[in-house]
């Protein structure tokens, strides 16, 4: 941890002739906000913390809370701690930015953006929502909206997940472009039969066949941070029309009934192609 909290340290500033580190925790750059949360950080010495959002007059932000990983960067003192309740709803959507100031010195800043659903404060709403293969694959998470936080809560995990493995039907949308052929250039609408195999080390394969042809998908998948999601960095594709190639996903979403996957094909064998595929299945 506090090797973690010696490379978050983004700002120093003097007081009383000692040099005093401090971080600003949350948000973190970049991050989306919503609902309510806590602008928090660390300190190692103050008289007190302040927080200013873009140009708004900065406000105290309680100080002195135990954080006992400071000790060794703050000479023995872990009463370093700040933390200020927020509302982010209470702000425009989009970038904001953040500082923290220590008697009145910078040592911490962050941009971060906000998303909200419109309201300061939303009443009388319910809503409940399973986060499939998250956080590991074959477990699911049960998400729902608590209005006091007006921000959706974990509230149960279980393993009632349908296997990716399978059978779908479904369209396959595609747009070509650079292809040797001119007239196989532009965009393209099928249907298909996607055939799914999810094996060891994380093995893909998706077979996708029409009338025409079937191609073969294969590539190693990892999971990613968008709530069950997994993509897939590089494989392999072959045709039994002669076409072969590489592709790559973003995106490749499973879910009890379907399967959501966004593709980029380079066809090096039987055409020379760059494409651009978006496909939509259910069981």
């Amino acid at each position: 941890m506090l090797n973690k909290l010696l490379a978050a340290v983004v700002g120093v500033a003097v007081f009383g002739g000692a040099l005093a580190a401090g971080a600003l925790e949350n948000p973190q750059p970049s991050s989306i906000e919503s609902g309510i949360g806590v602008v928090s950080g660390w300190n190692c010495q103050a008289t007190a913390i302040t927080i200013q959002i873009d140009d708004a007059a900065p406000v105290i932000a309680p100080y002195g809370s135990l954080r006992a990983d400071t000790s060794t960067i703050c000479g023995g003192r872990i009463t370093t701690g700040f933390s200020y309740l927020i509302n982010y709803n209470t702000l425009t959507t989009g970038a904001h930015t953040i500082k923290a100031l220590a008697d009145g010195v910078v040592f911490g800043t962050a941009t971060f953006n906000v998303i909200s659903l419109g309201s300061e404060f939303l009443t009388g709403k319910v809503g409940e929502y399973f986060l499939n293969n998250f956080p590991v694959y074959g477990s699911r998470t049960r998400i729902t909206w608590q209005e006091s936080k007006q921000n959706f809560v974990v509230t149960g995990s279980d393993t009632a997940v349908a296997p990716i493995d399978g059978t779908y039907f479904g369209a396959i949308t595609s747009v070509n472009t650079g292809c040797t052929t001119p007239a196989n250039n532009g965009s393209f609408f099928e249907i298909d039969r996607f055939t799914v195999k999810f094996g060891a080390q994380g093995s893909l394969t998706i077979e996708s066949a029409n009338q025409s042809s079937t191609c073969t998908f294969t590539g190693t998948a990892f999971y990613s941070t968008n709530g069950g999601d997994i993509i897939v960095p590089s494989g392999t594709l072959a045709c039994t029309n002669g076409l072969q190639g590489t592709w790559a996903s973003d995106r490749i979403q499973f879910d009890p009934i379907g399967l959501l996957a966004n593709l980029t094909t380079k066809y090096t064998a039987g055409e020379t192609c760059s494409t651009v595929t978006h496909i939509g299945a259910a069981r």
